[in-house]
């Protein structure tokens, strides 16, 4: 039975961030794990996220890996506060174990004793939540869902706008500093642990920023950004990128493009006719 030998159906690998062409110094090769399913279980793990997760009701506040929602929706949640607050939970992934997936389960979605049991056996790998998987994504929706009423209780109680993107919780309010603890603590109870470094509090004068979006009446990417990819269509055009990486790094800009596109469609149309020149 698969689920009784799950662990060999999986193949990780290390996914090197590569850096950004023509950097000047190059960054540290950071490694991320991808614990990659194979065969019949990815098979199995697709079928449960189709049929099961996918078109589960789950409330306005999660956004991240839901049908139907975007990142664009949880900038809009904190559009115009005088406070932000953005939060990232450390090693999201890696840190859901497989007794929060079984409770969360059990205690979300009412599964019997025994379905909990199987489904986890099913979509956890080495003792957490393995990256790569089609169900994870869902699942630690569930997981965080199951944790955080004490967060949700608070955050309606003082007037302060909560959401989740993945493992990025923005707070926005005029009450938005004050949960900062009540989340840590929140978090921590769980055996989850906020990441000090990426914690950021942008307060009234500040620009503010969720997902990497600058949030406003009409929200952009930031001026850095944009920068990055004037510069990579500059490097195209005088035909600096070596002809072995230029598909390969037109791909990665064509979808920069896309991407500023879909938080401002005025911002990327100059980039876009740009782009269209130099291929044409």
């Amino acid at each position: 039975m698969i689920a009784r030998n799950s662990s060999a159906y999986y193949d990780p690998f290390d996914l090197p961030k590569e850096p950004r062409p023509f950097t000047k110094v190059k960054p540290k090769t950071k490694l991320r794990r991808i614990d990659r399913p194979t065969a019949d279980l990815r098979e199995v793990q697709d079928r449960i996220y189709y049929r099961l997760l996918r078109d589960l009701k789950v409330p306005r506040y999660l956004c991240g890996g839901v049908k139907g929602r975007s990142v664009m929706m949880n900038v809009r949640l904190h559009n115009g506060a005088p406070v932000i607050v953005t939060l990232d939970i450390k090693a999201w992934f890696p840190s859901i174990t497989p007794q929060h997936v079984y409770r969360a389960l059990r205690k979300v979605l009412n599964c019997s004793t025994r379905v909990a049991k199987l489904l986890t056996a099913l979509t956890t790998f080495d003792g957490h939540l393995p990256q790569g998987a089609s169900t994870s994504s869902a699942i630690a929706n569930l997981v965080l869902f199951s944790i955080d009423r004490p967060l949700r209780t608070r955050s309606a109680r003082m007037g302060v706008q909560y959401s989740s993107f993945v493992d990025d919780l923005p707070l926005s309010g005029s009450n938005a500093r004050r949960l900062i603890p009540v989340a840590i603590a929140t978090l921590k109870r769980a055996g989850f642990a906020i990441s000090r470094s990426k914690l950021l509090v942008m307060g009234s004068g500040a620009r503010k920023v969720v997902n990497g979006i600058v949030v406003g009446k009409t929200p952009s990417m930031s001026k850095q950004h944009r920068l990055r990819i004037r510069s990579a269509l500059h490097h195209l055009r005088l035909g600096d990128v070596p002809e072995a990486d230029r598909d390969k790094y037109i791909a990665s800009l064509k979808g920069r493009i896309v991407h500023l596109a879909s938080v401002n469609p005025a911002q990327a149309m100059p980039f876009q006719a740009e782009l269209m020149r130099i291929l044409n």
